[in-house]
């Protein structure tokens, strides 16, 4: 399903454009952070406030943002300049097409997010517990289920972009904060419930149980690129 032009050419795009400078950001602006943290905190459960910090700051902004850019990048910016009809030309199957972006963007959200969460809960809690690895793996499973959002708005919407804006914020940020039933289907709720499973650190209860967490990444993932593919079959030349 994957085709390796289109791989290599989704991260030419992404790394060519001066938006990767934010994705670059992100993580610093975190790991700084959380030096701070650890440097002014007074001693207490660094395992707790490391985890509280990764759930809020981690996969609460960093992870989305990341996303976000990265499917812009990728998906809606083709869109816009017209570059995608290039690929539209192309004996290639639409599916391929979105599958391979999105794979890009997974593997920038790892770099840029997960990967800089782990490292953030090493500088936090140090190696000695396991907030750093939860953190790894909450991150990617939330960048999985965005990843999968984001692509199937920025091929369905006008402006994708304020539409995965207004996912985020309002959606993740605020209605899933206020109603716990939709944590059910909340990107944000499954990668903190991933870390407080794995990390076992804080007192609070996850949301959702591990399992559930991990499949529903799974699914918005899989459904996502589906539904992007098939709006992407259904295109004409004309209609870009």
């Amino acid at each position: 399903m994957l085709n390796g032009p289109i791989l290599r050419l989704g991260l030419r795009s992404l790394f060519g454009r001066a938006r990767v400078w934010l994705m670059v950001a992100l993580p610093v602006i975190m790991l700084l952070l959380s030096a701070v943290v650890k440097g002014t905190s007074s001693g207490g459960d660094d395992a707790s406030s490391a985890e509280a910090f990764l759930r809020v700051f981690g996969v609460g902004i960093v992870v989305p943002v990341v996303a976000l850019v990265a499917t812009t990048t990728l998906i809606n910016s083709e869109f816009d300049d017209g570059s995608i009809i290039y690929l539209l030309t192309k004996p290639i199957s639409r599916l391929s097409i979105i599958a391979s972006k999105a794979i890009v963007v997974f593997g920038a959200g790892v770099v840029f997010a997960a990967l800089p969460m782990l490292l953030a809960g090493l500088v936090m809690a140090g190696g000695s517990h396991d907030v750093a690895v939860a953190a790894l793996l909450g991150g990617a499973v939330s960048t999985l289920a965005y990843v999968g959002i984001f692509t199937a708005l920025a091929t369905t919407m006008k402006r994708s972009i304020i539409g995965c804006l207004l996912f985020w914020l309002l959606w993740e940020s605020t209605i899933s904060s206020l109603l716990s039933p939709v944590k059910w289907l909340s990107a944000r709720a499954w990668g903190n419930a991933v870390i407080q499973h794995v990390a076992a650190a804080g007192d609070g209860k996850p949301a959702v149980p591990l399992t559930y967490a991990v499949v529903g990444a799974l699914v918005a993932f899989a459904v996502g690129i589906a539904l992007a593919g098939q709006r992407l079959a259904s295109m004409t030349i004309s209609e870009e």
